[in-house]
């Protein structure tokens, strides 16, 4: 792997950047929302004085996690699209660029822009609702790390999926996430899943996260057993995704099909 070759990935995408955009409205617009929706929703709960101060910790800190895990198995995965929408993909691998190369670039790229959306949202919790994560990160990276290394492994899974079925099911970059959403406990314990589903959602490195999550803001502290849980799903799911994607690219190659995805 050559360093100036990730860098000239980052530097296109930077290139495009500036002149679309929608890649900045990505990477700020939905977790603003989100956060702002959210937010109202805690004041309309906080009504009464009969809602639980951890509660609304729980809620906040919930979505803006959440935002991390989904901005960047959405920006793996579209970052990909984006070479197939400009029928790049044959002029980057006709080149000494390794596929690998190319998607170490594309992480660091969705990197930054996941952390601008995660300034963003934390900036108008504190601001708007009283909310402040910053105390609470030390707590959290283990958990944050989990949630995009997932995204990652999702993202590289996406891209072989692309690469096998082409841009016929490009709108999984933006709705296999969501399939996720009611099994990873995002906003609710475990335990308020309905049993048959309890076991579908053990196995996802997301559930550990925002169960580890919920123990560090009750003030049990940091989570230890789901931080392994997750780790230990996610190199599973990681190793599953670089062997799908190698080998659906490998074949791709050559078969002469990377000239022929639109």
């Amino acid at each position: 792997m050559k360093l100036h070759r990730v860098m000239a990935v980052i530097v296109r995408h930077c290139y495009e950047a500036r002149r679309n955009v929608d890649r900045f409205m990505d990477m700020v617009y939905w977790p603003v929302l989100d956060i702002i929706l959210w937010g109202f929703f805690t004041i309309y709960l906080r009504q009464g004085n009969q809602l639980r101060p951890d509660v609304v910790s729980f809620l906040l800190g919930a979505v803006i996690l959440w935002g991390i895990f989904f901005a960047f198995q959405r920006d793996m995965t579209v970052g990909f699209l984006d070479e197939l929408w400009a029928r790049n993909m044959i002029n980057l691998f006709s080149s000494p660029l390794g596929v690998w190369e190319y998607i170490t670039g594309l992480i660091c790229v969705n990197l930054v822009k996941t952390l601008v959306g995660f300034a963003c949202a934390s900036a108008i919790a504190i601001t708007a609702y009283r909310f402040n994560i910053v105390p609470y990160l030390g707590a959290f990276l283990p958990f944050i790390l989990t949630l995009v290394l997932f995204a990652f492994a999702i993202g590289i899974m996406m891209a072989g999926l692309i690469v096998r079925f082409t841009t016929r099911i490009q709108t999984l970059a933006w709705s296999f996430a969501g399939l996720l959403q009611p099994v990873s406990c995002i906003l609710y314990p475990i335990k308020s899943l309905p049993r048959v589903l309890r076991p579908v959602a053990w196995i996802l490195p997301t559930t550990h996260a925002f169960e580890g999550m919920r123990q560090v803001l009750a003030g049990g502290g940091f989570s230890r057993l789901h931080f392994v849980w997750g780790m230990g799903l996610n190199a599973g799911y990681f190793a599953a995704a670089i062997l799908f994607f190698n080998w659906i690219f490998a074949s791709a190659r050559n078969k002469g099909l990377l000239v022929k995805i639109e």
